[in-house]
């Protein structure tokens, strides 16, 4: 075979760095080949046949000697079979690759391969190590291009959304045509709008200059962004106060274009909720909820309710399909979870259904069954992340007897260990009393404390003086409890020489304030709640006193059940939307609302510190969009990588 030529290589490099530079590489240039398996696999790229030229560009790479030649025949055979989804093949490929001499951008071409053979796998922290050194500014444009596309995917995978934002807002500010700068500015500014409110309020920069422009334009279109009409005002002011900033003047059509793809309409919806039995008060608090959600929309875009009393749960198939055939479009509810197992099992449903309690998912459920419920399982596996972020390592956890207790020490126990942890006891107390001491004294060893006291005073025969000790192997408490219990848990802890250990709690501990009497017994404990609740965190402030002026019970207890019934509807165009992505999310009144595979909603909560005047600490990253990462790799939580809240 002929020896390479500089020229020739300089050629297949630039070949390869056109041909798979992009996530759409175009047809490259025609280029000189002296072997014609060479032109052979360029076809076969351009046929899309990418498995058989990867192999193709392999066996070139095997028969050839010169070793800059191989890499760039290996570095083409990397990039087919990534084209070809046969990530077993860029693997191997890139292991061939280990020792040869890579030149100019080939070196960051190699880097790139790897970091998203790691973004397959979910390592984002390792694929982001990886991207710590940005590529120079001489660096082939794609190749830059496809750097800060990865490093956007990858922040994403972790969940730090503003952070993948900026990383494409590099690739606009770099040359290029109209179409391609509109795709990106559109997914700057979808990508921002999934940020809620607090986090695009509290951490924009000052001066706020481009990025403080479009977390600016991105808090604008989460508020109008289904409204054309509404939007065109503030939209305009904002301008005014941007008046250099890149956004395209197209941009606004094509997120709004976007959007409404994806957001699925119904005039006409069917609420299925008991209206006797035991969850009537339950039910009639979420369907005030939906009432009020409804008067929030402009009068012409309200849609028509029916409500229809589902309290025999055992009928619920015969009233969902008495509903569709009255014209509903879509169906919020039932409630109970025998009703929602039923539809569940049903098979495809004609009109999709929201269920607003969640069970337990056998066999695939239909595509239009979707569920939305305040799961206290979640809130548990929320605190269970909050603590691993926190960078604890060995709580004890406190539940009451009895199955509310067991189900949510199951759900924090399940999902820390899911994320590599240990736990260091759980104590199960009785609710029906207020001393709760002989749980905490044995999940503390404070008992064999004591017995190693009476063993050593009966070997010396004389009274030793003695201060119980607990055992050092814990750092921190999750405490389910409501709030009678959660006020004497606390106290008894540090009693206990427990004080300085922090507790975590469910939002069950509280009811949205601390009366006189709690704030000295429960100050310090940290809990998630839903920003209905917490008025200070959120817009809703003034909209939430006028519902309570003429629904005091909103104030209540109930509270969160009137958020929900608010959350129900707003979710109803949404739904699609949020199934297409588990990135996706919505504002809401009980949370930040996202979907996983099975079409449960989950809640994003906003976290506090008890006091007199609790503190808002924010929301906490979302460790699901690092699952795999933190489950197969057995992370520690230092070496998690640190998002801000939301």
């Amino acid at each position: 075979m002929q020896a390479a030529t500089p020229i020739r290589l300089v050629l297949l490099a630039a070949w390869a760095l056109v041909l798979f530079g992009c996530s759409q590489p175009e047809r490259p240039s025609r280029v000189v080949s002296i072997d014609p398996d060479e032109a052979r696999a360029a076809t076969m790229v351009t046929a899309g046949q990418f498995v058989a030229a990867a192999e193709l560009y392999r066996q070139l790479a095997a028969r050839t000697a010169a070793p800059e030649q191989r890499a760039a025949y290996l570095l083409a055979a990397a990039e087919a079979a990534k084209s070809g989804d046969d990530w077993d093949g860029v693997r191997a490929t890139l292991n061939q690759l280990a020792g040869l001499p890579l030149q100019g951008d080939q070196e960051l071409q190699w880097r790139l391969l790897q970091v998203e053979v790691l973004l397959k796998e979910r390592l984002a922290s390792d694929a982001l190590s990886m991207l710590s050194s940005p590529p120079a500014a001489d660096s082939d444009q794609a190749l830059r291009v496809r750097y800060y596309r990865d490093l956007a995917d990858a922040y994403r995978q972790t969940g730090n959304l503003l952070e993948s934002a900026n990383a494409l807002q590099a690739i606009d500010a770099m040359p290029a045509d109209p179409l391609r700068r509109l795709a990106t500015q559109t997914e700057i500014l979808r990508t921002l709008a999934l940020l809620n409110e607090l986090v695009l309020t509290n951490l924009q920069p000052s001066p706020p200059g481009v990025s403080g422009g479009w977390m600016q334009l991105a808090l604008i279109v989460k508020k109008h962004g289904s409204d054309p009409e509404e939007l065109a005002a503030p939209v305009a002011e904002w301008r005014q106060r941007f008046p250099q900033h890149p956004a395209m003047p197209e941009l606004i059509d094509n997120y709004q274009l976007q959007l409404q793809r994806q957001m699925q309409q119904a005039s006409r919806i069917a609420v299925l909720l008991p209206q006797s039995g035991t969850f009537a008060d339950v039910a009639a608090a979420i369907r005030d909820g939906i009432v009020i959600s409804r008067f929030q929309l402009p009068a012409d875009k309200r849609p028509e309710l029916r409500f229809y009393d589902a309290s025999d749960q055992a009928g619920i198939w015969p009233l969902y399909s008495r509903a569709v055939a009255e014209g509903a479009e879509l169906v919020i509810g039932p409630l109970q979870k025998e009703a929602v197992g039923q539809l569940l099992r049903a098979g495809e449903l004609p009109v999709p259904v929201l269920a607003l309690n969640q069970v337990p998912i056998e066999t695939a459920p239909p595509t239009t069954m979707f569920m939305y419920a305040l799961s206290p399982e979640d809130e548990a596996r929320l605190a269970a992340e909050r603590i691993w972020s926190d960078g604890h390592l060995r709580p004890i956890v406190l539940t009451p007897q009895g199955p509310w207790g067991e189900r949510l020490a199951a759900a924090f126990e399940d999902r820390w260990r899911g994320l590599g942890g240990s736990i260091a006891g759980v104590g199960r107390y009785d609710d029906s009393g207020h001393d709760y001491s002989e749980t905490i004294i044995s999940l503390l060893q404070l008992d064999r404390s004591s017995a190693r006291h009476r063993q050593m005073q009966q070997w010396l025969g004389r009274s030793l003086e003695f201060e119980p000790r607990r055992r050092d192997d814990v750092d921190a408490v999750f405490m389910a409890a409501r709030p009678v219990q959660a006020q004497g848990i606390r106290p008894q802890l540090q009693f206990h020489r427990a004080g300085d250990l922090p507790v975590y709690a469910t939002s069950h501990a509280w009811v949205g304030r601390l009366a006189p009497n709690q704030v000295e017994d429960m100050r310090g404990v940290m809990l998630a709640d839903i920003p209905w609740l917490l008025t200070n965190s959120t817009g809703d402030a003034d909209t939430r006193e006028e519902i309570v002026r003429y629904l005091p019970n909103s104030a209540s207890s109930y509270a969160r059940l009137y958020a929900m019934g608010m959350d129900a509807l707003r979710l109803v165009p949404h739904l699609k939307r949020l199934q297409s992505s588990r990135y996706e999310s919505l504002d809401g009144s009980t949370g930040n609302l996202y979907m996983d595979e099975v079409n449960q909603i989950h809640r994003q909560l906003v976290w506090v510190l008890l006091d007199e005047e609790p503190t808002i600490l924010g929301y906490a990253p979302r460790l699901d969009l690092q699952g795999a990462a933190t489950e197969e790799a057995n992370l520690t939580p230092d070496s998690l990588n640190p998002v801000p809240p939301g």
